[in-house]
């Protein structure tokens, strides 16, 4: 393979990623609940992990490392916090 075959797979395969955690972020935040059982069992605060999941896919579009960890950090506190109310 040359170079311009794997930079082709790896931008489609980011693409691929991109958009899977844009749509379980944004699903998560409009209906308040995470797709799979799994998912639905692990995650306390389906909102605050869809948040958590569309900063993490903001780094890919900005490049830079502070929204993947600022993400990473609500995602976790999305499946150890209960919701409150």
């Amino acid at each position: 393979m040359a170079f311009g075959e794997l930079l082709t797979l790896a931008l489609l395969a980011m693409a691929v990623l991109g958009m899977t955690g844009a749509g379980l972020g944004i699903y998560a935040l409009i209906c308040n609940r995470v797709p799979g059982r799994w998912l639905g069992k692990t995650v306390r605060n389906p909102r605050l992990w869809g948040i958590g999941m569309l900063f993490m896919v903001s780094s890919l579009a900005f490049a830079s490392w502070t929204p993947l960890i600022i993400g990473l950090g609500i995602t976790v506190t999305g499946h150890a916090v209960k919701p409150t109310g």
